[in-house]
C-alpha cells in the first residue's frame, strides 16, 4: 500500500515537481532552438531535419503529458484545453529556467 503522507509522500511530490520542471525545461530548450533556426539568430543553427523531427516528437509528448495532467483539474476535453496546457507549460519552463535566464527572454 502506498503512503500518501509524511516523508514518503513528500518525496513523491518533490520527484513529481522535479520531473515536471525537467520536462518544461526541455520544452523551453526546444522552442528556443526552433526560434533560433527560424530567425537565423544562431549562425550554427542549421536546422538539421532529423534534429527538428526529434524535437517535434519530444515537444508533442511533453505537451500531451501536460494536457493529461491538466485534465485532472479541468473537466474539458483534451482538444479544448490544449492551449491552456501549452501556456502552463511555458510558464513552468520560465520558472525552470531560473531568474538569470528568464530575465533575458522577452516578457510574456
Amino acid at each position: 500500500m502506498l503512503d500518501s503522507g509524511g516523508v514518503r509522500g513528500l518525496r513523491h511530490v518533490v520527484s513529481a515537481d522535479s520531473l515536471g520542471l525537467a520536462m518544461a525545461r526541455r520544452a523551453w530548450d526546444i522552442l528556443q532552438r526552433h526560434r533560433d533556426v527560424l530567425t537565423g539568430a544562431a549562425p550554427d543553427a542549421g536546422g538539421d531535419p532529423a534534429r527538428l523531427a526529434a524535437d517535434d516528437a519530444i515537444f508533442t509528448a511533453v505537451l500531451d503529458a501536460a494536457n493529461e495532467c491538466l485534465g485532472r483539474f479541468d473537466p474539458r476535453s483534451p482538444e479544448d484545453r490544449w492551449c491552456d496546457a501549452l501556456l502552463q507549460l511555458l510558464l513552468l519552463a520560465r520558472l525552470a529556467a531560473g531568474p538569470a535566464e528568464a530575465s533575458t527572454r522577452p516578457a510574456s
